[in-house]
């Protein structure tokens, strides 16, 4: 005969167990949560920056924008360094998509003022850059031609800034503007996360061009980034 100790012991492991793979994912939903917020930061900062009036032109015309809030660079001018951030796709109606989860990583990033974090947008201005970021891991300067934007109104060619790019790129750094020289930095989508944000299986092409998953905390992302 079963012990009724036992029984309860197995059930108590039971449970145990399930909270205990339980409790992982959940914080991956708080954390995927708060990045999202992170990245509505950044965008009102930007966005808010009468020195980069230029970006605000820009999104207005983008097809989408990657959105990195805390881009971390080991060393000055050398070292390894990258950073998690959300994209999102512009509907054909003007609309922002939700938000998908990318990793933007690079062995040699170089902060031209110094910098060792920065807040960053990635404007995506081309189809081509954009189904080159949702098709796999694209390397930037390889894959789709990247520009660093223009800051004010006398800052542009300077920094290399190209008429044909598909993206362009506005950083800051420590309250500063810091050109952030991107090319050979790859971006790929953060899968995991995508997933247990949205609670089930997804892909890039869902989440941005389909529209097929729903989270209330895009909205408040979406009406920074429209200006409302």
């Amino acid at each position: 005969m079963i012990d009724r100790r036992q029984v309860l012991a197995g059930a108590a492991a039971g449970v145990a167990l399930a909270l205990g793979t339980a409790m992982p994912a959940r914080a991956e939903v708080t954390e995927a949560q708060l990045m999202v917020e992170r990245a509505r930061l950044t965008a009102m900062t930007l966005l808010g920056d009468p020195q980069y009036a230029p970006l605000k032109n820009l999104l207005g015309r983008a097809k989408g924008v990657l959105i990195l809030p805390n881009v971390i660079q080991a060393g000055f001018f050398l070292g390894g360094g990258g950073g998690t951030g959300v994209l999102v796709a512009r509907g054909t109606d003007g609309s922002w998509s939700g938000p998908a989860f990318y990793t933007m990583a690079e062995a040699s990033f170089g902060l031209q003022f110094g910098g060792q974090q920065a807040q960053m947008m990635l404007v995506i201005m081309t189809d081509k850059g954009l189904n080159a970021v949702m098709d796999r891991s694209v390397k930037l300067g390889a894959d789709a031609k990247v520009a660093v934007g223009e800051l004010g109104t006398q800052v542009g060619a300077g920094y290399g800034v190209g008429v044909d790019a598909d993206m362009y790129v506005y950083a800051k750094t420590s309250g500063l503007f810091g050109g952030l020289a991107v090319d050979g930095s790859v971006i790929t989508p953060r899968k995991e996360w995508n997933d247990i944000f949205y609670g089930q299986q997804t892909t890039p092409e869902q989440i941005l061009l389909d529209r097929a998953f729903y989270r209330p905390e895009a909205q408040a992302l979406a009406s920074v980034l429209s200006g409302s």
